[in-house]
């Protein structure tokens, strides 16, 4: 009732219904960051079992008194809660959509792309096969990822999951900022992330997550959704999706050097996904609604 209210579509939540995220089938050892982070177990092991990366105030002023068009707001933080080796991929995606090369360009730190809006991003990246690492999005406090978000008033996560039924190929969309959920839906259509392609091995299950489902990421302690308007949009990517997205889907360096990179396939997947996202992130930015064009 709630997703009607609003114009979202009742859809049944093929990719929802009793999946798990991809490295979570058992409960979490630690229920938060900092717990994680002074354990006995972990908190000597920064940089060797786990390192977290961001960008905080990557944005330029905001200035607009001449244009006849307005230019959009950019502010849409782009995370990776469950990076590495834990979710893997979701590293690799997060830096693109946010604008950055994968590679570095020769400096530790990742280099921006030329064309492309460059936006905050936090990530938190499993080293090793170390188990433990994974914590729920719901008790985030990291201190970079609350400032991340809390800094930009939309956000995108990026998450891997393992559906019990359906295609091998799915994205459940989730959060709670609906009309970015809707931008993002429309924006993979275009992008060929659907399904009834010419090509069947091309089709993507695109689910809009149903109120009260597993993995609908509306819950406002998600650090998604912490952001200066209390929304944002989680994506939950299927391990079979995400490794259709490189040539070398095993290691974070062949992934890297890797994305899309290798069959017409993976182009597909690959670029599909970091263009939709990044163009619904800057229609969302603009303050326009695919339900308005029918989507």
């Amino acid at each position: 009732m709630a997703a009607a209210a609003v114009g979202l579509p009742v859809l049944d939540n093929l990719a929802g219904n009793g999946s798990t995220a991809a490295e979570a089938a058992v409960a979490d050892e630690f229920a938060k960051n900092s717990e994680l982070y002074s354990s006995a177990k972990f908190k000597d092991s920064e940089g060797v079992d786990w390192v977290r990366r961001f960008r905080c105030g990557a944005r330029t002023e905001l200035l607009d008194n001449a244009s006849g068009t307005s230019e959009p707001v950019r502010s849409t933080a782009v995370v990776a809660p469950h990076g590495g080796g834990i979710e893997a991929g979701t590293s690799e995606l997060c830096l693109a959509i946010a604008g950055y090369s994968l590679t570095g360009a020769g400096t530790t730190l990742p280099a921006p792309l030329a064309g492309v809006p460059q936006r905050d991003y936090w990530m938190f990246e499993a080293l090793t096969s170390a188990p433990g690492l994974h914590v729920t999005s719901t008790g985030c406090d990291d201190p970079a990822a609350l400032a991340v978000c809390g800094n930009n008033l939309y956000a995108v996560s990026l998450h891997g999951f393992a559906p019990d039924a359906g295609p091998a190929r799915q994205i459940l969309i989730g959060g709670a900022d609906q009309r970015l959920m809707r931008n993002l839906k429309d924006a993979f259509a275009k992008y060929g992330l659907r399904s009834g392609n010419t090509d069947p091995a091309l089709d993507v299950t695109v689910t809009l997550a149903a109120p009260g489902t597993p993995l609908n990421g509306d819950d406002p302690r998600n650090i998604v959704n912490r952001t200066r308007t209390g929304g944002g949009a989680q994506l939950e990517i299927s391990t079979e999706l995400r490794r259709a997205m490189f040539g070398n889907f095993d290691g974070a360096v062949t992934r890297r050097q890797t994305a899309g990179v290798g069959t017409a396939h993976q182009e597909h997947f690959w670029n599909g996904f970091v263009n939709a996202v990044r163009e619904a992130v800057d229609r969302h930015e603009r303050g326009l609604d695919a339900l308005a064009a029918g989507a």
